[in-house]
């Protein structure tokens, strides 16, 4: 709690003014008092994101500690103002940028996504089942895990449309298989990684998974070059 109280004495008392002035139009709207405790709960931890004094995707026990909350409700703040404010399009954009630092697991072949939000997490699984794919809930609430075949579908969901052909032409130049298609492209290139980086403590996430997939994700045939050359040299 001290916490934020100070960051807001840090926010200027115009910010701050205005953000309360918006609070209490919204809670007099349509008339004193009718707003329910659980919808001015969450519109006025909205308002403390809007604030700046909780991120975006602030981390759970974060709420936990800082609000005082449980869990269970700690979960439903971020679920309900997730679902309140961000777009289909927001949720595809915030997915891709996690995609591109998956958790490589020693666990018959798995690799995690880290998704502290609920919401998104539910946006995750519809999105799967509209691949035919299903994601492994019985690890934690906030990894969500899939096989590598999943994984990468997912991804592949993702590269874009207009540059598929030009991503796979970067990869053939850099010695993948030209007979093989871009998912099994994808497929070996994300196994390979999960050598590369998995230890044995179970499981790695490196901050040079990044440097391999975002240039995929984003669809840039010439970073793919720069990054991949040599990449699949002993597969010669």
């Amino acid at each position: 709690m001290q916490n934020i109280l100070k960051k807001l004495d840090e926010r200027s008392g115009e910010e701050v003014k205005k953000v309360f002035a918006e609070l209490l139009q919204d809670y007099l709207t349509p008339a004193y008092g009718s707003m329910s405790k659980r919808d001015f709960d969450i519109l006025l931890f909205m308002k403390l994101q809007q604030l700046g004094l909780f991120e975006k995707n602030p981390d759970l026990y974060e709420l936990v500690s800082e609000l005082r909350v449980t869990r269970a409700k700690a979960r439903n703040l971020l679920y309900e103002s997730k679902l309140r404010q961000t777009s289909k399009e927001e949720l595809d954009d915030e997915l891709k940028e996690m995609l591109k630092r998956p958790v490589f697991l020693k666990d018959n072949d798995k690799i995690g996504i880290e998704i502290g939000n609920p919401y998104l997490i539910d946006h995750l699984r519809a999105k799967l089942k509209q691949l035919n794919h299903i994601t492994d809930g019985s690890f934690s609430p906030e990894l969500v895990r899939l096989t590598t075949d999943a994984f990468v579908t997912l991804f592949e969901s993702y590269l874009p449309q207009d540059s598929q052909k030009e991503i796979k032409k970067a990869f053939v130049a850099v010695g993948a298989k030209e007979d093989t298609s871009l998912k099994g492209v994808l497929k070996g290139v994300v196994k390979k990684l999960g050598t590369k980086v998995a230890d044995k403590a179970g499981g790695a996430v490196a901050d040079s998974v990044v440097d391999y997939l975002g240039p995929i994700i984003t669809g840039s045939a010439e970073a793919i070059k720069r990054v991949f050359s040599g990449f699949f040299k002993d597969e010669e």
